[in-house]
């Protein structure tokens, strides 16, 4: 396949801001998903985070050195990144910035698929299409970059039923491998999964993820998108509403960080597209030091 993608110009573009060092450090270092096991070899002691084996702790090095040290082991070190992505109408509104939802999750998806083939790993896309589940094969190269970014351009918005959450859970059933699995979703999609189903993906995949933040339903010319019409004056203007919201979103944030946290999730929020590398260095590199949670600190 060979085409003259513009999405891939920007992402190039927008990767060759950063250091070379920078945007490798997104996929150095240890995953849960990575298999680790007895069987193989021995490679070297690592200081203990939350999250690794209890079983692998090295207690004669660890009582040796004041502190608790764990075995690692040889193993592949490809990773399996899955990309699940949001669709539906919902991804035509915008962000409190005025930027797009619909192109701030193809520049989401398109930068880290593309900085993660650079460094070796193989990605694949999973979303939903005609109330179907969508999922790619595990590939890597720009061929396959610009093919899936091409498919979910032309799907990302249409109407369809089937929830974030049903999606994650189909790639979870469908997909037989160890994943760090990328959500690329918003406030709703992250408030509607469940602890059991994050609890469920968490036992056995890494689990990141990005929410896409909403405009504000108050100000000047605020178009519904559910309703097809621009808001009334009253509503867009009342001071109440605006607290209520306020709180309501406070509330939502509260509790997909408790969520995130209890299941070793971390996951940030995002506004603009000039933030997504500096705000996926801060992800990743969080869930790595096992800080889990929901942030929504602006760069």
């Amino acid at each position: 396949m060979n085409i003259d993608y513009e999405y891939l110009s920007r992402i190039r573009r927008a990767v060759a801001l950063y250091t070379t060092k920078k945007t490798s450090n997104i996929l150095e270092g240890d995953f849960h998903s990575i298999h680790k096991g007895r069987s193989m070899d021995f490679e070297d002691l690592k200081e203990y985070t939350p999250g690794d084996e209890v079983h692998d702790i090295d207690w004669k090095s660890s009582s040796r050195m004041g502190t608790i040290l764990v075995r690692r082991y040889m193993t592949d070190r490809r990773h399996n990144m899955m990309f699940v992505c949001d669709s539906g109408l919902k991804m035509k509104g915008d962000t409190p910035c005025g930027d797009s939802k619909k192109e701030i999750a193809l520049m989401t998806f398109g930068t880290l698929a593309y900085i993660a083939g650079r460094n070796g790993s193989d990605f694949a896309m999973a979303y939903s299409k005609a109330d179907q589940p969508s999922i790619s094969l595990f590939k890597s190269g720009p061929d396959h970059l610009e093919g899936l970014l091409y498919e979910y351009e032309k799907h990302i918005c249409e109407d369809n039923q089937r929830t974030i959450s049903q999606t994650l859970m189909d790639v979870v059933s469908m997909v037989h491998k160890r994943m760090i699995i990328v959500l690329i979703t918003d406030m709703e999609g992250l408030a509607g999964i469940s602890k059991d189903t994050v609890r469920a993906i968490t036992k056995d995949h890494d689990l990141l993820a990005f929410g896409i933040e909403d405009a504000s339903l108050f100000g000047e010319n605020v178009y519904d998108l559910e309703s097809s019409r621009y808001e009334r004056f009253f509503f867009s203007h009342s001071r109440k509403l605006k607290e209520f919201d306020k709180e309501l979103r406070k509330e939502l944030g509260d509790q997909v960080h408790d969520t995130c946290k209890q299941s070793r999730v971390a996951a940030v929020s995002l506004k603009t597209e000039s933030e997504i590398i500096d705000k996926a260095i801060v992800l990743f590199e969080r869930y790595r030091h096992g800080n889990y949670g929901y942030i929504t600190t602006t760069l």
